[in-house]
């Protein structure tokens, strides 16, 4: 419910503070005095568009600040979903800047617009004589029909259903595509994993192979340089191994003369069996070497196999070619693995379309006996809102296809006059007459779960007498669950109310303004006797207010 309003600096009001109460509450004031202003600023709070013109002093901001009880809404789920912080008490506050720049808040967080209107729609309802938009929306009557029929648990798993089977058939869509490709590069892909085995790829061949190549091509260096390696180290005449022999006989000698020379001759030792040692190997390694054109010729064709692949697929070296082989037999893999994948979904998507259709059989059945007794109660209540023709049908046939509420399709068909075929009620009704279907929808829906606060704004235009007292009484029964609030030009609506706030004009030293107050008891007999006389009141129409509150 709405706790309270406050309104700075927007139109016409300089400054307002409303505290509401919960019941019925009815919003009263001559043509101009400021209630549709009222409106446009609780409108701010839900979210609708900022217009900076409205702001009165264009040196200050414009601050309009609403604050509900939520305790009975069960949103603390979308407050955690949406990082907002949660209170039972929940202050949405709307700031306009004199250069259009707005901000939204709630709970003092910062929010977007979409994220206003939408936490608006969880708290508040406005109905107008012009809301005939909302009546002919399919998500709205099959809104009332479920209500009716005690069916959402199913409408949710059906939802639930509908959502799964959409990503089901998406994945099957792709699923489809990527079999069309793939078996449309199945060839390709076998004639170059074809072409990769058959080069008998092995990981290091290729540094190998070019490792062998520079070596056979500098063979002649090579053995030519290892035998003058032996020659050097130990075959000539002054070698480095004779040198070192007798580099050695001189150590010995001082041996017995200079302690250090016994350690000097191990080490030369020690050198002399190393070097030794070199030159055996580098003699070896001289008689391996040898020039070989076939294996030479060999290795260009090996490695030509090898760079010709890896141009081809664009990669540095055998590794790589590896990675793309395998790579390959994944897909031709993939491929032979869709008709299993394909099956899988296929089964998965039957048995989910089966639960739906017995989940919508159970909806449609449901929905249609909540058609027959909403029918009933619509005409009925109509007929005492002076209507007395009224005629309304629910339409419900198959769509023959899952749809996101189930598999009906619905429309509201209403008349007004005898002999007059019922039509598309958002087409054949006039404002009025919407508005009364509106006030008796909402009605019935009241009795079956707890609603929004409803604020009706002159629904009642061109209603008078026992239609409006009906009307009035309709309005005190919804509030006995909920917040009703009425803005209303009639004397029955507004006797019929147990909170009565007056909107008014008043000028000051500078311009005019509009204000809003809450009446005494004494003053809601003025307020509905001027309603009931005009400007002049006279002692028949303080009676007439008196009478009309003693039978509210």
């Amino acid at each position: 419910m709405i706790e309270s309003l406050s309104i700075h600096n927007y139109a016409l009001i300089d400054r307002a503070e409303i505290g509401m109460e919960n019941g019925f509450s009815v919003i009263t004031g001559e043509t101009g005095a400021g209630k549709s202003i009222l409106l446009g600023a609780l409108g701010l709070t839900l979210g609708q568009r900022a217009d900076s013109s409205a702001i009165m002093d264009k040196e200050k901001k414009c601050v309009v600040e609403i604050v509900y009880r939520v305790d009975d809404y069960r949103l603390q789920g979308w407050f955690e979903e949406n990082e907002l912080d949660y209170s039972d008490t929940v202050l949405v506050r709307r700031e306009i800047s004199a250069d259009g720049r707005s901000r939204c808040f709630i709970n003092d967080t910062p929010v977007n617009g979409k994220l206003l209107k939408e936490f608006g729609q969880f708290v508040i309802d406005i109905h107008s004589q012009h809301q005939s938009l909302l009546i002919g929306r399919p998500d709205f009557q099959f809104d009332m029909l479920d209500a009716l029929g005690r069916n959402q648990e199913q409408v949710s798993a059906y939802k639930k259903l509908y959502r799964q089977r959409r990503l089901q058939l998406e994945r099957l869509e792709q699923l489809q595509e990527q079999v069309v490709v793939a078996f449309r590069e199945e060839e390709y892909l076998k004639f170059q994993l074809a072409q990769l085995e058959s080069a008998s790829l092995k990981r290091g061949e290729q540094e190998e192979l070019e490792e062998e190549l520079k070596l056979l091509t500098n063979a002649e260096a090579v053995q030519s340089g290892f035998y003058r390696l032996t020659q050097q180290l130990r075959d000539s005449e002054y070698s480095v191994l004779s040198v070192l022999q007798q580099c050695r006989s001189v150590c010995t000698a001082l041996r017995e003369v200079v302690r250090e020379a016994g350690e000097y001759e191990e080490r030369l030792h020690s050198a002399t069996l190393e070097l030794n040692d070199l030159a055996e190997e580098a003699g070896r390694r001289a008689e391996t070497v040898e020039y070989n054109p076939a294996r030479i010729a060999f290795i260009n064709d090996r490695l030509s196999v090898l760079y010709d692949l890896m141009r081809k697929y664009k990669v540095e070296d055998t590794e790589a070619l590896l990675a793309v082989a395998e790579e390959i037999a994944g897909k031709l893999a993939g491929i032979q693995s869709y008709a299993d994948n394909r099956a899988e979904l296929e089964a998965a998507l039957r048995k989910t379309e089966e639960e739906m259709r017995q989940l919508a059989a159970e909806i449609t059945a449901a929905r249609s006996g909540a058609g027959e007794i909403l029918r009933q109660e619509i005409v009925g209540l109509l007929q005492e809102l002076g209507i007395k023709h009224a005629r309304f049908e629910v339409g419900l046939k198959s769509s023959g296809e899952f749809l996101p509420n189930g598999t009906d399709e619905v429309s509201f068909l209403f008349a007004a006059n005898k002999n007059q075929e019922p039509g598309d009620i958002s087409r054949v009704a006039s404002g009025g007459e919407i508005s009364r279907v509106m006030l008796v929808l909402k009605y019935v829906l009241s009795r079956t779960r707890r609603l929004p606060v409803i604020v009706f704004d002159e629904i009642d235009t061109g209603l008078s007498g026992e239609v409006a007292h009906k009307m009035a009484k309709m309005m005190r029964e919804m509030a006995e669950g909920m917040q009703v609030i009425s803005i209303s030009h009639l004397p029955q609506i507004a006797a019929g109310s147990t909170v009565h706030y007056k909107v008014y004009k008043e000028d000051n030293f500078r311009h005019t303004i509009s204000k809003i107050r809450k009446l005494s008891e004494e003053e809601r007999v003025q307020e509905i006797a001027g309603m009931i006389s005009g400007s002049e009141i006279s002692e028949a129409a303080l009676a007439a207010a008196r009478n009309l509150l003693a039978q509210g």
